[in-house]
């Protein structure tokens, strides 16, 4: 589990690495979805806006780290 409670779906900063991982509680509900968004960031396919807020770039966005971070409520399942 993330401290944001986030899952982690994308490229990595290794070439050629990829994750899903962090699904949390809801895993079995979100494994189709997160697997295919992770197909599209291996097969470099037109990905949705929230693909990079799910990967690890995310922490690189500190007004998005910031927000996250401000929030008391991290939708604990």
């Amino acid at each position: 589990m993330t401290d944001e409670n986030w899952s982690l779906i994308g490229r990595t900063k290794v070439d050629d690495l990829y994750i899903v991982a962090a699904l949390s509680g809801f895993g079995s509900m979100a494994a189709c979805a997160a697997g295919s968004l992770c197909a599209d960031w291996v097969a470099g396919g037109k990905k949705p806006r929230f693909a990079k807020p799910l990967s690890i770039a995310r922490y690189e966005d500190t007004a998005l780290m910031s927000d996250i971070r401000s929030r008391r409520n991290k939708g604990m399942l």
